[in-house]
Parts: C-alpha cells; sequence; structure tokens
C-alpha cells in the first residue's frame, strides 16, 4: 500500500525525503483547505464523499501526510479540481505552471536514474 513511500524513504534518507515530502504534502492540503472554503463545504464531507474516515482525514491535514494516489485522485475529483492544481498550488499564469511541472519532471527524471542505477547495482 505505501511501498513507493518506504522505498524513497530508505532510496534517499529519511530526513531528505520526510523534509521534501513534507513541504510538498502541506502545500496540497493548503490547496485542498483553499478550495474547500472556496466551495463552501466542510472537510467531513469531502472526506465522506471520497470513502476516506474524517479521522484519517484530518490527521493526514494535521502531519502533513500525502493521500494514496487514488485517495488524492478522488479528493480532486469531488472538488473539480485538477489533482495537478491541488499538487502545484494555484498557478499565477500558464508559464508558471508549465515551468513547475518541468521542474518536477526534471526531478523525476533525476528520480528515477538514481532508482535504476540502484536496481542495475542490485542485478
Amino acid at each position: 500500500m505505501y511501498f513507493w513511500n518506504d522505498f524513497n524513504r530508505k532510496l534517499y534518507g529519511a530526513s531528505l525525503y520526510n523534509n521534501s515530502m513534507k513541504k510538498d504534502a502541506a502545500q496540497f492540503w493548503e490547496t485542498v483547505k483553499k478550495e474547500i472554503k472556496l466551495q463552501n463545504i466542510t472537510q467531513n464531507w469531502v472526506a465522506k464523499k471520497a470513502g476516506i474516515n474524517f479521522n484519517t482525514f484530518q490527521g493526514w491535514i494535521a502531519k502533513g501526510i500525502f493521500p494514496r494516489l487514488d485517495e488524492g485522485l478522488r479528493i480532486a475529483n469531488i472538488l473539480n479540481t485538477p489533482v495537478e492544481r491541488l499538487a502545484l498550488g494555484p498557478a499565477q499564469g500558464r508559464a508558471e505552471t508549465r515551468g513547475a511541472l518541468h521542474q518536477h519532471l526534471n526531478a523525476i527524471e533525476k528520480h528515477l536514474a538514481l532508482i535504476k542505477r540502484r536496481i542495475e547495482e542490485f542485478e
């Protein structure tokens, strides 16, 4: 279930992984909370519609924990918001969004290259 998170913690070291992920998760939840307020709905309503226990939902927000991908997609769909907006935050313009996406893509490519090297070491 949380294999990917565990794998990344081991691969990159707990402190580097935790600091980066907590910052990104905080951005995700801040955007979720803004959308909830903007749409005049409640966290409880979103959690219930997403099929997520409300205490779990609140715990993720308080602790800065990302939901699983399927749960994040359900939250985005319920808020009628692209998941990219929740992950990247409200962008001021398309150029900013493209730039942020390029940064994330570059980071992903670096992670994949590192993973590939680690896998080759085990072969």
